[in-house]
């Protein structure tokens, strides 16, 4: 289907004020930006979507990527008619901004809008891009430069022998605790400026360090190296006396109430696959509010992908501290485990029993089961078209655990 272009923010465009015009369903909306040819054809470039993000009936936001290279080139968003003003805001934006603006803006499926530009035109990362430019924080940089990229979130870029971090909302606790740690664990050192300092929490740079994450590493060397992640996030839980009091006090204390979790779930379900909302919510009260322990200082992340690694030495360090908190230790535990082969789970715990005591193991399970609760959307965050088969396979396995979390956990 060829639509024409449409000016966005105008009374009288089509799009606006047609009476005969349908509104798509979620579900449909979804099912167009899921389907590589018909984002390809609607955008005039062969892209996939990457990250997504859904706001029921109001929109529906991509990262994309290249199809035959993976490597993410802009962002693209379909807008119902209740947000179609924001077309028009990202406009403005981008023109106050001196920036390009963006590249497609168009009627689609009824009366939605579809919009897509760069990434340093993105809605909501734009302007602490743009300032980092001007503060001279950020200079040119390219495709290849990008580390990752969470549409109106969180962009991360290679900057020399550095990495800078931008968010879209200031955030200063985790560079806060990041620069704290600095001094007592593995952690890249965060690299103070007065550029970054201009970006007013809106940006961070700290030091290069290793060759990849955790994650992509599948040799023989992951069997120390997570040895070595048991031992550190232990050295982690025992840090938290030794943080200054004022900063242990502004951090959040647990982890979120797991029929919290089930419910923002089952917000975007209830208009995608309603029979899976329904199961989440059981999920969720199947679970325990919290797990008991002591409070620690906690990743509140804990996975492979936030453990550097370098090759050649077999170092690690500790990166990405957005989720602090202070909570259960069982809780990072359970958040790495439910990641990791079972090959490597007794490793990992074999490290951090050798400076910690183990968690018992159904506080594990049960942390392992809200770990899993809690990246429940991950299928459909990514993007995967065969996000309702997943998720339901993993609404199941976490209903296994709930009801024998020690059976989880039983080979420790």
């Amino acid at each position: 289907m060829s639509l024409p272009t449409t000016t966005p923010g105008a009374p009288e465009t089509p799009a606006t004020t047609a009476t005969t015009a349908t509104t798509a369903t979620t579900a449909a909306a979804l099912s167009t930006v899921l389907d590589a040819d018909r984002l390809s054809e609607l955008l005039g470039q062969p892209v996939r979507a990457d990250r997504l993000r859904i706001k029921p009936e109001v929109s529906i936001l991509v990262s994309l990527a290249e199809r035959s290279t993976g490597v993410v080139t802009g962002w693209a968003r379909l807008l119902w008619p209740v947000s179609h003003s924001k077309a028009a805001q990202a406009e403005r934006l981008a023109d106050s901004l001196g920036l390009e603006r963006p590249r497609v803006t168009r009627a689609v499926d009824g009366d939605l809008l579809l919009q897509s530009g760069p990434v340093h035109a993105d809605p909501k990362l734009a302007e602490p891009i743009a300032r980092a430019t001007r503060q001279g924080a950020l200079g040119a940089w390219e495709a290849g430069d990008l580390l990752r990229y969470n549409p109106s979130r969180r962009l991360v870029l290679r900057v020399g022998s550095a990495v800078l971090r931008l968010r879209a909302r200031a955030e200063g606790l985790a560079d806060d605790v990041h620069h704290a740690l600095s001094g007592l664990l593995p952690v890249p050192r965060l690299l103070g400026s007065e550029a970054v300092a201009r970006c007013e929490g809106h940006a961070s740079l700290q030091q290069w360090c290793g060759d990849t994450d955790l994650a992509e590493v599948a040799d023989d060397a992951t069997v120390a190296a997570t040895r070595r992640v048991g031992a550190l996030l232990a050295e982690l839980h025992s840090c938290t006396g030794m943080l200054e009091p004022g900063l242990v006090g502004r951090l959040p204390r647990q982890h979120p109430d797991p029929r919290d979790l089930a419910e923002v779930h089952a917000h975007q379900l209830e208009v995608l696959a309603p029979e899976l909302a329904h199961g989440v919510r059981e999920v969720g009260g199947m679970l325990p509010a919290r797990i008991p322990g002591e409070p620690v200082l906690c990743h509140g992340d804990f996975s492979p992908d936030q453990v550097l690694y370098e090759y050649s030495t077999g170092r690690i360090w500790l990166t990405d501290f957005d989720r602090v908190r202070l909570a259960s230790a069982a809780a990072d535990l359970g958040s790495y485990l439910a990641v990791i082969p079972p090959s490597l789970r007794r490793v990992l715990l074999e490290g951090y029993g050798e400076h910690r005591a183990v968690p018992a193991t159904d506080q594990l399970g049960t942390a392992i089961a809200l770990s899993r609760l809690a990246r429940l959307a991950d299928p459909l965050r990514q993007a995967d078209p065969s996000w309702r088969e997943r998720v339901g396979a993993e609404m199941a396995a976490i209903k296994r655990i709930a009801e024998a979390p020690q059976e989880e956990a039983a080979w420790t």
